[in-house]
């Protein structure tokens, strides 16, 4: 059994590693810090039978290898921090196998884990209670941006302010306002902070 984990902390890694090895002992396990390497250990050979992966790599939420492995048959378990409703339902189109909060209780890890090698499905009480919520809090939805929307973004993430933003991409500071009063327009945000809050949360270079 070909078991790949993607995360970019070791511990994590070493801590699924050890879960996994008590329930399957003899698993080949390929451990996988980047979203690049774990693509192309999934499209490679010998073929994966199962993967483990955080969802938020670097800069944001991220589903390429939720994608690939549901493209390639691939049973599959997220192991990660963020739970919201639109992530669910993203994953829910892709057949996540198995959910699981990394807030949750090593217990529920492991009732994750033993259903994953199954090919079944279950999700851990916390992203359960977050499907079926009724609250009316607002999602943390993907956003729809235009390539200069994308740029000036970008730039601001990393810590940059407008001013800074207009001499790197030698444009007037009046187009960069332009540019994120029109992102939060068609985005349907209420402040800039909002706005940010989305762009970091998704991996908008997908």
């Amino acid at each position: 059994m070909r078991i790949l984990i993607l995360d970019d902390h070791d511990a994590i890694q070493l801590f699924l590693k050890e879960k996994i090895k008590e329930i399957v002992p003899n698993a080949t396990i390929i451990l996988c810090s980047s979203v690049e390497y774990a693509a192309k250990v999934i499209s490679g050979f010998p073929r994966i039978d199962f993967a483990i992966c955080d969802i938020e790599i670097k800069s944001g939420a991220n589903l390429t290898i939720p994608e690939l492995c549901f493209n390639k048959d691939i049973s599959y378990m997220i192991y990660s921090s963020h739970v919201n409703r639109v992530l669910i339902n993203e994953l829910k189109e892709l057949k996540v196998n198995c959910y699981i909060s990394k807030t949750s209780s090593i217990d529920f890890l492991k009732k994750g884990l033993e259903t994953l090698f199954t090919k079944q499905n279950y999700y851990c009480p916390l992203v359960y209670s977050t499907m079926n919520s009724k609250d009316g809090l607002k999602e943390t939805e993907k956003l729809f941006l235009s390539k200069g929307q994308k740029s000036v973004l970008k730039i601001m993430s990393q810590g940059y302010n407008r001013e800074e933003v207009a001499k790197k991409l030698k444009l007037k500071k009046c187009t960069i306002n332009n540019h994120i009063a029109r992102a939060r327009i068609m985005n349907d945000c209420e402040n800039f902070e909002e706005l940010m809050r989305r762009y970091k949360f998704w991996d908008t270079d997908s």
